[in-house]
């Protein structure tokens, strides 16, 4: 297993200030993996991920407490970069990522550790599967930056193996700072982030030792006529986009998996740049939660509608990120390490929603290959943190959440797939890859 120390090919030395978003991800790491139908050179590769990150030092940096604030030290010091070779194929690869034992295709980083600089904030690792295809796993801070940033660094990477012009992203050295100056003056007037209680943090610190191993990732495919069919059954008295309708879908089968539960609270990440008019290459954790409650027996379709509501007063009444990092700011040390999005709640755990459609993951091309297949590893201590990405070849939506074993045996049940899958035909289009994984 040969690992390399990847540096910039062009040193900067960059200090970034980290804003109130990041504090609520300290610790999580993200897992992503590209897979590609071609045999890529590693040689290449890791040549023209060195001038990629050129262009985006703050992942090769390393990160440091500061107070309240945490740091991102950008000195050069290097993404562990390393090459193996599997005898698992393509298909066996794709659904091992389906099946909860997709690690192996990634170095994960730990983010707890990386958090106090203990550790890289990124690793990288390419397989080379058996029948010639070669999968990219990426792991990765979140608080270097969420979905849009890793793409500028992929988009970055790609261009340099092309040997074509790098796109120039824009580091701010001060987010929150940057932040302030440049968001719509109206937004959210109550703080999405809290502060556990000793008695929440000692409560999630054993389900951490005790369950959080035992969770399982329910993964459901939803082919582009089966949404298209949803679509026009939800959304009669308004537009509702793919993601308004397949969350609510889900989350239906999710308050059907306990009984005992009558309401949960559904926080979908929203990508504030583009509703809040930022500089769609701004780089770092640009992202907040837009929470909607959920209720038994509602019909998804109501829930879908005030997802499109709340959704569409985003920039006017939801963007919280200015108020909470005023509340961040106004906190001490030691409660400012137990900050949390106000969707988290150790009692009952609640759906969180990554959307990951739409980044152009299957624009990406290395050595004439375009990307086959994108997916996340929902390997998370938390319950309920989810994600909808694009399927293969960019066709359909693959929802992935992680749930405790009680409700994971309920949604992943042969009638709970029935009931998800009600608005498919036999007749759909469905990839090749998904009918074999997804069997």
């Amino acid at each position: 297993m040969p690992t390399q120390l990847i540096r910039p090919s062009h040193a900067q030395r960059l200090e970034i200030r980290c804003n109130a978003g990041d504090a609520i991800v300290a610790n999580l790491a993200v897992h992503v993996v590209f897979f590609f139908e071609r045999r890529l050179d590693t040689g290449a590769l890791a040549y023209a991920f060195a001038q990629a990150l050129s262009k985006l030092p703050i992942f090769a940096g390393r990160m440091a407490a500061d107070g309240r604030r945490m740091r991102i030290r950008c000195e050069g010091q290097g993404v562990p970069f390393t090459t193996v070779s599997s005898d698992r194929t393509l298909c066996d690869a794709v659904r091992s990522t389906s099946q909860d034992s997709g690690l192996w295709l990634v170095d994960p980083i730990n983010g707890a550790t990386a958090r106090w600089g203990l550790g890289p904030v990124c690793k990288v690792r390419v397989t080379h599967l058996a029948d010639d295809a070669t999968a990219i796993g990426l792991s990765w801070h979140h608080a270097v930056g969420d979905m849009s940033t890793l793409m500028v660094l992929m988009n970055g990477w790609a261009a340099a193996a092309a040997a074509e012009p790098l796109a120039e992203p824009l580091i701010v050295e001060d987010r929150a700072a940057y932040l302030d100056a440049h968001l719509p003056a109206d937004g959210a007037s109550v703080p999405g982030l809290r502060f556990l209680s000793i008695s929440e943090f000692a409560r999630s610190a054993l389900y951490l030792a005790k369950d959080a191993a035992k969770q399982r990732t329910l993964s459901v495919y939803f082919g582009e006529d089966e949404i298209a069919r949803m679509r026009d059954s939800y959304g009669h008295r308004r537009w509702l986009s793919a993601n308004d309708v397949v969350c609510a879908h889900v989350c239906e089968a999710l308050m059907n998996a306990d009984p005992a539960v009558d309401r949960r609270t559904l926080a979908i990440a929203v990508n504030t740049r583009k509703r809040c008019g930022l500089h769609p290459m701004l780089v770092g954790n640009i992202i907040t939660t837009l929470n909607t409650d959920l209720r038994r027996a509602e019909a998804p379709s109501s829930t879908a509608e005030r997802i499109r509501q709340n959704v569409d007063r985003f920039a006017a009444e939801h963007c919280d990120m200015r108020i909470n990092q005023r509340v961040l700011d106004a906190a001490g040390a030691w409660r400012a390490a137990r900050c949390v999005s106000t969707a988290f709640n150790p009692a009952r755990w609640n759906p969180f929603v990554t959307n990951l459609s739409g980044f152009g993951v299957y624009r990406l091309q290395f050595e004439g290959a375009f990307t086959r297949y994108c997916t996340l590893l929902l390997k998370t201590p938390v319950a309920g943190l989810g994600a909808l990405v694009e399927g293969a070849d960019g066709r359909g939506l693959v929802f992935q959440i992680s749930l405790p074993p009680k409700e994971f045996e309920v949604a992943a049940s042969a009638s709970a797939r029935e009931h998800l899958h009600r608005f498919r035909s036999a007749d759909d289009n469905i990839p090749s890859l998904h009918r074999r994984v997804h069997a």
